[in-house]
C-alpha cells in the first residue's frame, strides 16, 4: 500500500490485496483511495475470507467502506499518510463467539519527540452483517498513567488452543505485561521483570509458530547515535511467562539500523533483517549466538526511479514462506525468504522478488499465527489468579424473527435488556430505509413492514449514546 510519491493525500491511492487461496501467493490491486503507512492488520473467516482490516485511522469491510462506527482511531489530520507505527494495531477473532472480533490498538503521545504509548484499547467487531459494525469503540483496558514501548503489539494461541496472549512492555524498562484474551474479555494477568532492559524503539516483535520463542527486534536512540538489539526469550503458552534470556546488541553507531524479525515453520531458526543484511539463528544450537550466519547483503539493484531496496521488516506467510517489505521509500517489491527451515544461505533469501501491483510505503501486515492450537498434556486451563477483570464484551442474545420477514419483522431479548434501543434498516447500498426510535426489546417489539420493497436489508440496533449492541441481515420477500 502506498502512500503516493508526491505526498499528496486527496490523489487516488491504489492498494495491494495479497491473499493466499491454497497457500499460494496471489495479489491483486484494488482502486481504492486508502492510505497505508506502516500499519496494516486484518482478519479473515476460516475460509479466507476476508471480514475487515485497518489502516490505523478507519475500519474497513470486505467491501472497502468504512465499517459503521469504525472511524476515527486516530486522528486523520495528524496522520493522513495512514498511522506510522509498525505493530501498533491487530486484529484477532473473540474467543468462542462466530461473529465478533477485537481490534487492539494503542493511543500516541508524543514525549519530547519520543514516541511512547500511553494506554491499550479494545474495539468489538460484529461482522454478522455485510456491512458490519463495531458495537464497542475505543475502550481503555491499560491502568491508568501506563507508558508503554511503542508498537510491538503481537499475540500467540493460549495452550488451550482458545484464548490469546498479549505481551507488552512497559516504557524503557525490562517489565512484561501480560494480558489474556478469552470468552470472558480481557484480563490483566499481571507483570514480570526479565533479562535486559527493552529499549524503546521502532521494530518488530514476533512468537515462534510453535509458541515456545517470542523475539523483539529495535531500533533505538538519536539518529545521530542509533543503536540496534535483538531481545528473545523462551515462552510458556499457558502462563504466559518469559524465560531464557537473550540479547544479541550490533555494533555502534549502528548503520544499518531498521529491521524486523520472522521465525521459520518449523520454528527452529530465527531471522533477523536489517537495512543490509539478514542474519539466521538455529535456536536447536548449543549456543544460539554463536549459531548466526549471514544469509543475505543487499545488493545493487535499483528500481526504475532509482531507488535502492533495502531490508526492513519479516512476516511468515501461510505457504511457508517469509516476506520482507522495503525500507524509506516508495517500491513495488517485496524479499523472500524462499525454504526458511533450511540452514545457512540455502534458505534462498530472493532479493526483490515480487513486483507488486501498487507502491507500499514500508507497511507490513500485524497477523497472529493461526495455525497452533491446544498444547496436549499440559494444564493450560489453570490460568491463575486474575489481578483485573473485564466483563463479557458480548451483549446477551437478541433475536429477530421471522426469517425471512414478509410483512413485520420482530426483535426480542433472551435475558434483561431494560434500555430502549434505537432501530436503523440499511438497504443494501447502504442507504437508509427506516428508523425506529426508543424501542423496548421485552417482551418483544414489531416492526411494520409495508412500506418497504422486498429485498435484503441489514439491521442496525443502538444504545442513545450511537454504542451498536447487535446488527445483522434480513430478507423481505414480500410487498
Amino acid at each position: 500500500m502506498g502512500r503516493g510519491d508526491n505526498l499528496d493525500v486527496d490523489s487516488v491511492r491504489k492498494v495491494n490485496l495479497i491473499s493466499f487461496p491454497n497457500d499460494t501467493f496471489q495479489v491483486k490491486l484494488l482502486y481504492k483511495s486508502i492510505p497505508f503507512f506502516a500499519v496494516s492488520a486484518s482478519i479473515c473467516d476460516s475460509t479466507g475470507n476476508l471480514l475487515c482490516y485497518t489502516n490505523g485511522l478507519n475500519l474497513y469491510n470486505n467491501q472497502h467502506t468504512v465499517i459503521p462506527n469504525g472511524s476515527g482511531f486516530q486522528s486523520a489530520s495528524q496522520f493522513p499518510f495512514g498511522f506510522p507505527f509498525p505493530q501498533s494495531y491487530l486484529i484477532l477473532p473473540y474467543p468462542d463467539s462466530l461473529n465478533y472480533q477485537l481490534l487492539i490498538d494503542q493511543t500516541y503521545i508524543d514525549i519530547i519527540t519520543d514516541g511512547v504509548m500511553n494506554s491499550l484499547r479494545y474495539s468489538l467487531i460484529n461482522m454478522t452483517s455485510l456491512l458490519g459494525n463495531v458495537t464497542a469503540k475505543k475502550v481503555v483496558f491499560s491502568q491508568p498513567l501506563d507508558t508503554f514501548n511503542l508498537g510491538h503489539l503481537t499475540v500467540v494461541r493460549h495452550g488451550n488452543g482458545r484464548d490469546w496472549w498479549i505481551l507488552t512492555t512497559r516504557y524503557q524498562t525490562n517489565t512484561f505485561r501480560r494480558y489474556l484474551v478469552s470468552d470472558k474479555g480481557l484480563q490483566n494477568m499481571g507483570e514480570q521483570n526479565i533479562g535486559d532492559l527493552v529499549p524503546n524503539g521502532v521494530g518488530y516483535s514476533a512468537f515462534s509458530p510453535d509458541g515456545q520463542w517470542y523475539a523483539s527486534y529495535n531500533v533505538y536512540g538519536y539518529t545521530s547515535d542509533p543503536h540496534a538489539v535483538i531481545q528473545y526469550y523462551r515462552f510458556d503458552r499457558c502462563t504466559g511467562l518469559l524465560s531464557e534470556s537473550y540479547s544479541r546488541y550490533f555494533p555502534t553507531p549502528d548503520t544499518e539500523g531498521y529491521g524486523g524479525v520472522a521465525f521459520s515453520p518449523s520454528s527452529r531458526f530465527m531471522y533477523v533483517s536489517r537495512l543490509r543484511t539478514i542474519y539466521q539463528y538455529d535456536l536447536e544450537a548449543p549456543d544460539i549466538t554463536d549459531s548466526e550466519q549471514v544469509v543475505a547483503v543487499t545488493d545493487s539493484f535499483k528500481t526504475a526511479t532509482g531507488k535502492l531496496t533495502p531490508f526492513y521488516g519479516l512476516q511468515l506467510a501461510p505457504d511457508g514462506r517469509i516476506y520482507g517489505n522495503v525500507y524509506g521509500s516508495n517500491t513495488q517489491y517485496l524479499h523472500v525468504i524462499d525454504q526458511p527451515d533450511l540452514p545457512g544461505p540455502a534458505c534462498n533469501v530472493l532479493q526483490h522478488a515480487i513486483f507488486l501491483p501498487a507502491q507500499n510505503f514500508g507497511t507490513l501486515p500485524n497477523l497472529p499465527y493461526y495455525r497452533l492450537w491446544e498444547w496436549k498434556g499440559s494444564p493450560c486451563d489453570t490460568l491463575g489468579t486474575v489481578s483485573q477483570y473485564t466483563p463479557p464484551l458480548v451483549p446477551p442474545d437478541i433475536r429477530v424473527w421471522p426469517v425471512p420477514a414478509v410483512d413485520y419483522l420482530c426483535f426480542s431479548a433472551e435475558g434483561a435488556w431494560p434500555d430502549a434501543l434505537d432501530l436503523a434498516l440499511y438497504d443494501p447500498q447502504g442507504r437508509v430505509a427506516g428508523r425506529w426510535p426508543g424501542l423496548r426489546l421485552m417482551p418483544y417489539v414489531t416492526i411494520q413492514l409495508d412500506a418497504l420493497p422486498a429485498g435484503a436489508y441489514f439491521y442496525v440496533l443502538s444504545r442513545e449514546d450511537g454504542s451498536v449492541v447487535k446488527s445483522g441481515r434480513v430478507m423481505r420477500t414480500g410487498g
